[in-house]
């Protein structure tokens, strides 16, 4: 960001460009989702939109960092619950979340994360496989009669990544061989048989 905005008003024309670059490619793709599009959609001038972000990249990064940080605030609220549920509920829960928020306002974020190849959201990968590591190896560590402690860590990162990166490609390709409800019932299962 170019300018950090420091007043009400400034941080509202922030939000609202942030919305409009999620709406813009919602609705006409990556590809034509310009800063004067962009600008256009929030109803401000390209020279205020340029006060505040050097161009589309830094929008679409700001999109990306919203979109994670209540990724990340949904893996927070859930796991306040995880020690008092089972761990394939749990994990249910959390995907229904995360599909909610996706799907919320028309799936408007699911509609920009259809994107994610042609955007920078490895870091946002990143930054929720460290948060599910933190959890789940929590989670396993506090169960060790249970649960084999030699291959832990390994067991944990594959698990969090089959999640992650199926999630990204069913969100990018949706398959109609296999429905959301399936999909969540076998992450949740495969999760409680490795660590439950």
């Amino acid at each position: 960001m170019r300018k950090q905005p420091r007043q009400a008003r400034s941080r509202l024309m922030v939000d609202s460009l942030i919305d409009a670059t999620a709406l813009t490619i919602a609705e006409h793709g990556l590809g034509d989702a310009t800063t004067a599009r962009i600008a256009e959609t929030a109803g401000i001038s390209i020279g205020s939109l340029y006060q505040y972000f050097d161009g589309k990249e830094a929008l679409y990064a700001a999109l990306l960092d919203r979109i994670v940080a209540q990724l990340l605030a949904l893996v927070d609220t859930r796991s306040a619950t995880l020690a008092q549920q089972p761990l394939r509920t749990w994990v249910k829960d959390l995907l229904n979340d995360v599909w909610d928020y996706l799907e919320a306002e028309n799936g408007l974020y699911l509609k920009v994360l259809r994107n994610w190849s042609q955007l920078d959201f490895m870091r946002g990968i990143d930054a929720l496989e460290q948060k599910l590591l933190g959890v789940l190896s929590l989670y396993a560590l506090q169960r060790a009669p249970v649960v084999s402690q030699a291959d832990l860590p390994a067991r944990i990162y594959i698990l969090i990544n089959s999640v992650l990166f199926t999630l990204v490609r069913y969100i990018s390709q949706p398959s109609p061989l296999v429905s959301r409800e399936a999909l969540i019932a076998a992450f949740g299962e495969m999760v409680e048989r490795e660590l439950g």
